[in-house]
């Protein structure tokens, strides 16, 4: 297993590098600049306003600088758009944010969607099946941005029980409510359906029938020697839906106004701020080759007989 995470990590640098370099080229290569704008600056003041930046520079000699930037300094360069800041600083400051609710989010996911799916398993073509099912598809139809208004509506503006944005300090738990039930629908909908069909198909499994026929109680049977194996599709899916609900702060962030790292992303697209641009995208890249890898562990836990 040491040898496999070895393995895996330096297949990540060249991923991430490559990521870098088409991010870089791609964004350069869209129209306009961050500097441009309804109103023309001089020439004299935008060539000044390039060479502090080194925009006046070649592209390959830009991407050179910004990469060992990174590499030697950890250090993604200043916010063209916003004065005085540095990319790190924005990063820090709107990252906790979504990591916070991201986090929150993928729990209740997890337990809800499970819970849900292992139920619907074991009292299969019963009512708690049934409303499992309903719920699940209920959840799945409604993805964060048709859920996040509506939350608004119903919570907010009808019963007046939460506040309809914002991010107090750490995040007050009236303020994490919303975020998080419009974040998770559709990941939990995805796991319980997920679950139900893994788990139908382990209980119908030639083990599991000599564990009911020893007389086991159905309690230790799903728990024990069901609920393991059934898993491991769950587990698959997990690496990239959490990194998703942390792409899908984007809108989450714009709803509630929670000042994650979504919306520096919006803005530094609108403004045509690369540094951020980059920085983000490259967070987010990190992340999910980080989550996959992790993944791919649990994974051999969970089944002995992977071995890498």
């Amino acid at each position: 297993m040491t040898g496999y995470i070895i393995k895996r990590l330096f297949v990540a640098i060249p991923t991430i590098l490559l990521l870098i370099v088409f991010s870089f080229f791609l964004m350069h290569a869209a129209p306009g600049g961050p500097f441009s704008s309804e109103r023309a600056l001089p020439p004299q003041v935008l060539a000044n306003i390039n060479a502090k930046y080194g925009l006046d520079q070649p592209l390959w000699k830009q991407l050179i600088d910004y990469v060992w930037g990174i590499v030697s300094r950890f250090d993604f360069g200043p916010s063209f758009v916003y004065p005085d800041q540095t990319v790190n600083s924005i990063i820090a400051q709107g990252f906790p944010v979504t990591l916070t609710y991201g986090l929150l989010s993928a729990i209740v996911a997890v337990l809800v969607g499970v819970t849900l799916g292992v139920v619907a398993a074991v009292r299969h073509n019963t009512w708690l099946d049934s409303m499992a099912v309903g719920i699940s598809v209920g959840a799945q139809v409604l993805p964060n941005f048709v859920m996040a208004p509506i939350l608004v509506l119903v919570f907010t503006l009808w019963l007046r029980w939460l506040p309809g944005g914002g991010w107090e300090g750490l995040g007050h738990p009236a303020y994490m409510v919303m975020p998080v039930i419009a974040l998770s629908t559709s990941y939990m909908a995805s796991l319980a359906r997920i679950t139900r069909s893994s788990m139908l198909e382990v209980l119908n499994s030639n083990h599991i029938r000599t564990a009911k026929a020893k007389g086991l109680p159905m309690r230790r049977v799903v728990m024990k020697h069901a609920l393991k194996p059934s898993l491991l599709p769950v587990i698959s899916y997990l690496g990239p839906a959490f990194v998703g609900m942390i792409t899908g702060s984007v809108v989450i962030d714009m709803y509630f106004s929670t000042g994650g790292i979504g919306k520096f992303f919006v803005e530094s697209a609108l403004n045509r701020d690369y540094a951020v641009m980059m920085g983000i995208t490259v967070l987010l890249g990190s992340l999910t080759i980080a989550f996959n890898l992790f993944v791919d562990i649990l994974y051999a836990w969970i089944d002995p007989k992977i071995r890498y």
